[in-house]
């Protein structure tokens, strides 16, 4: 049963209840129950869960469940009032009209007040019940979501050891490390660096649930180094970034993935060679990531499970959808995934 079904049949359970309580009631203390004060007392049930139901409306549209204990009770009081007041007069309203259990000529202000508070009490007790439930549903979605991110960064972690250390790619590397040490060791020490770094940050990264972009491109220039190295001059790319968005935070090995992948199904594919395109930017309140790569759009791209499980990583960690695109421009293949901007 979703959450909205349980919800209505607790409401619906729970006015039927009050609803019954007061038929009873009134057959103990009326001399005279017609089928009118019997629908007085439903109608009542009724105003009282529309009331309720908006006010849980309002609590969701407005963001109240998100707020502190003390914060959420001084906008929570208020309106408990209001809609006290006003369901209380609606029920009055419609009892003088259609029955004669409420003495008119002795009905006073007090008396209206005196029954508002009786219903401020009644919905105050569904407020503290709502809340008791959502709270607690919550606590538990939040303890499947943390064991569901821990497995899915010790999925990506495996992902990227078998996708990006490898054997092949070790051989290629080594091999082209071995080449560089007799026409230029400055720079076979530096790949050799480059490749120590990689190494470390793929094994031990699924110790963070974010790095800051700035880490990231750090690891996914010294991997395009290395790739440049066994491509030669068939491989060219460009980092360009603002260092403002430098702070902001994302699953590890995210970018890194997308130029994999611009490798590994572009340049590769490509006689001559290409480009490959790194750009990060602010698109609105999100953060764009773009990789651009010399290549042809291939059909199921984006159903990989590296992607798949990258854009599961981004719903769990930040609880929102991603927005994957993957688009041909000209003989360029656009790779562009939206997520929010996180500190």
């Amino acid at each position: 049963m979703t959450r909205n079904n349980s919800y209505w049949l607790l409401q619906s359970f729970g006015w039927f209840t009050y609803a019954m309580i007061g038929v009873v009631v009134s057959f103990l203390f009326y001399d005279s129950v017609d089928v009118w004060v019997i629908l007085a007392q439903f109608f009542g049930a009724i105003v009282m869960l529309m009331s309720t139901h908006l006010l849980r409306y309002k609590m969701k549209l407005d963001g109240w469940l998100k707020l502190k204990v003390q914060k959420l009770i001084l906008r929570l009081v208020p309106a408990l009032l209001v809609i006290s007041l006003l369901a209380n007069g609606v029920v009055v309203g419609y009892t003088i009209l259609t029955t004669d259990i409420i003495d008119v000529e002795n009905f006073s202000i007090l008396v209206f007040f005196l029954f508002s508070f009786q219903t401020f009490v009644y919905f105050s007790l569904w407020t503290a019940v709502y809340l008791i439930i959502y709270f607690f549903r919550n606590y538990k979605k939040e303890e499947v979501e943390k064991w569901q991110l821990q497995t899915s960064v010790k999925d990506a972690e495996l992902i990227a050891l078998k996708a990006q250390i490898n054997p092949h790619f070790l051989f290629n590397a080594l091999n082209n490390i071995r080449a560089l040490i007799l026409e230029d060791h400055m720079k076979a020490r530096d790949m050799v660096s480059h490749l120590s770094e990689l190494l470390r940050y793929s094994i031990q990264f699924n110790d963070n649930e974010k790095v800051t972009i700035e880490e990231e491109l750090k690891i996914v220039n010294k991997y395009l180094e290395l790739e440049s190295i066994h491509y030669e001059n068939r491989l060219h790319y460009e980092i360009s970034t603002n260092k403002q968005l430098e702070r902001y935070r994302i699953p590890p090995m995210l970018i890194q993935l997308m130029a994999e992948n611009a490798v590994k199904h572009g340049i590769s594919q490509v006689k001559n060679g290409g480009d490959i395109l790194i750009a990060i930017k602010k698109d609105g309140k999100d953060l764009a990531l773009e990789v651009r790569n010399t290549g042809r759009l291939k059909k199921n791209l984006g159903s990989g499970i590296g992607l798949k499980n990258a854009t599961d990583r981004i719903r769990i960690l930040f609880d929102s959808e991603p927005d994957l695109e993957l688009t041909q421009e000209g003989d360029m293949v656009l790779s562009r995934l939206k997520l929010p901007l996180v500190k």
